[in-house]
């Protein structure tokens, strides 16, 4: 509230004229009148005491901005705009410029990882690796090599084998039909107790990512993945120098069974099925062929397969199909009662015994022994019954001349040492087909029609490009073999194999020896591109997809 002031209260007028203002201040806020020494009559240049002056006071004026107040000219330095100015762009450069490096150090770095990646990738002969631009990137910005992988929300399906086909059921009772690409991958079976070729260094091998991509991008949708029974048991830790731990962060190297699982989940990430082989008993494959042997029981071999169910049952392992009970028992017999094996997996793949039989082939007889793992004639006639039933799939083997010079296979020569076929006579593709056709069909091909189990191929193929028959009856056996899975119902088929480790005996028919050869060159980093190529025809089975995920 303002007092209520006149002009003899003190009113400072800003429009009076100098007479008037002087008379204002003279009687403004005088802080005393004394009377007795300051009169009228007072002598006009007498000086009085420093108590007998007018001390005047001027009201502070409240209502006036010290800028209307000040008379002069206000200066401002232009310097201290330009400093503001410059200052201001410095910092919003510093910000920007602090920015575009980061972003520029996070593009090189990724840059770095992208290749690194590439380093390690597959390059499969399309592109200069396997699908260059299907990257993923951990949190840490590696490229192509996660931590974990995420949970995928696939439920395990009931895998079932009926009507010559494998299906994938749901728990909602959808059925998807599945014909098998696959590939063996082999090393978890021997003393080093891992996959090969993850050993990922400057020079040579890749990584489990690597591998699902390039398996995935040629449509491949299931591994074979041979075991030993005795590392199952034991359940130690691989041999921790094969495998790059760095650039293979996923896998679980502690122990056998953590090592398969993380495996599966990296195969599993790209929708590819495993097929577990129970392949040998010991890792120097001394045991011999069936499911028990001279220091390992039958109760050890069901053990093992006990320790799998445990670890692998589950939706995290939703891409686990089965259990390949024994790889190629050619010392078992079929049909006697004797020795018989409880087969109790969820999934079981029956393997065959090897005989010697008789087959006429362009009117000749010709007497022959099954394939390693091929022997299924007496099948038919006692079929294996399982108690669950639709849970067996039968996965014979077939093979080339490159594995043994099977003499029906040619048209002449003569058996010497160390079995080789001197002077073979090579066949034309009409024969060669009808052969490889016919013996496949007396083997176990006749079962695609008399019974109701679905029938892979466990193996097939081997040796391929590095063939040196003139005729290429190596190649051409791989070739009529996928022919036959075609025309004839098979429910598709393993080839031996993705490891250019894999060894053959014989390059041609009369040098035995030792030749190594796989769908991967020796560096793991390139495809051997002919084998590869072989492998397409297969891409036309009406069933072949990845692996179905039926979500949780």
């Amino acid at each position: 509230m303002e007092p209520n002031m006149g002009p003899s209260d003190g009113w400072y007028n800003d429009n009076n004229d100098g007479a008037d203002d002087q008379a204002l201040r003279s009687g403004s806020f005088a802080y005393s009148e004394r009377a007795s020494s300051f009169t009228a009559n007072s002598a006009a240049f007498s000086r009085g005491s420093i108590l007998q002056r007018d001390i005047k006071a001027t009201p502070v004026d409240t209502g006036r901005s010290w800028g209307t107040r000040y008379g002069g000219r206000l200066r401002r330095w232009p310097g201290v705009v330009l400093l503001a100015v410059i200052v201001g762009a410095s910092v919003a450069a510093i910000t920007y410029g602090a920015a575009a490096s980061r972003e520029a150090a996070r593009t090189r770095a990724f840059d770095v990882q992208k290749r690194l990646a590439l380093e390690r990738a597959i390059a499969d002969g399309t592109t200069s690796g396997s699908n260059v631009d299907d990257v993923d990137v951990a949190d840490d910005g590696q490229v192509n090599n996660p931590e974990v992988y995420p949970p995928s929300g696939c439920q395990l399906p009931n895998y079932v084998s009926k009507n010559g086909k494998i299906y994938a059921v749901a728990t909602n009772g959808t059925e998807v039909p599945i014909q098998i690409k696959g590939v063996n991958w082999f090393g978890m079976e021997t003393g080093m107790r891992a996959p090969f070729g993850l050993w990922d260094n400057d020079q040579n091998g890749t990584t489990v990512y690597a591998v699902a991509q390039f398996l995935a991008n040629n449509k491949f949708n299931s591994v074979r993945m041979p075991l030993c029974v005795s590392s199952i048991l034991g359940n130690k830790a691989p041999e921790v120098s094969i495998i790059n731990r760095v650039t293979n962060r996923a896998l679980d190297l502690t122990s056998y069974l953590g090592l398969l699982q993380t495996v599966t989940q990296s195969l599993g990430y790209r929708q590819i099925s495993v097929m577990i082989s129970m392949h040998t008993l010991d890792i120097y494959n001394r045991e011999g062929s069936l499911w028990y042997g001279k220091t390992l029981s039958t109760d050890d071999f069901l053990k093992a397969i006990d320790m799998l169910t445990v670890a692998l049952c589950s939706d995290t392992y939703w891409n686990v199909l089965g259990i390949d009970v024994k790889n190629e028992p050619w010392e078992g017999t079929w049909g006697t009662g004797l020795k018989t094996i409880s087969a109790r997996p969820p999934s079981s793949l029956a393997r065959a015994s090897s005989r010697a039989h008789t087959i006429v082939l362009d009117g000749q007889e010709y007497g022959y022994y099954d394939w390693f793992g091929g022997g299924l004639h007496k099948a038919g006639a006692f079929p294996v019954v399982l108690p669950t039933p639709e849970k067996l799939v039968y996965a014979p083997h077939y093979y080339t001349p490159a594995v043994f010079p099977q003499y029906y296979l040619f048209g002449g020569g003569k058996v010497g040492k160390g079995n080789a076929i001197n002077g073979y006579v090579e066949l034309d593709d009409e024969k060669l087909l009808g052969r490889v056709a016919n013996t496949m069909y007396d083997m176990f091909g006749y079962l695609n029609a008399k019974q109701d189990a679905a029938v892979v191929l466990g193996e097939f193929a081997g040796l391929y490009t590095k063939d040196e028959h003139p005729m290429k009856t190596t190649q051409r056996c791989t070739d009529f073999t996928i022919r036959a899975i075609l025309s004839e119902s098979y429910a598709g088929g393993y080839m031996w194999s993705l490891n250019p480790e894999s060894a053959y005996q014989y390059n041609p028919a009369d040098t035995p020896g030792n030749y190594v050869e796989g769908l991967l060159n020796l560096d793991w980093r390139s495809v051997n591109a002919p084998f590869l190529k072989a492998m397409k025809p297969l891409d036309a089975m009406p069933h072949l997809k990845m692996m179905p995920c039926f979500r949780t």
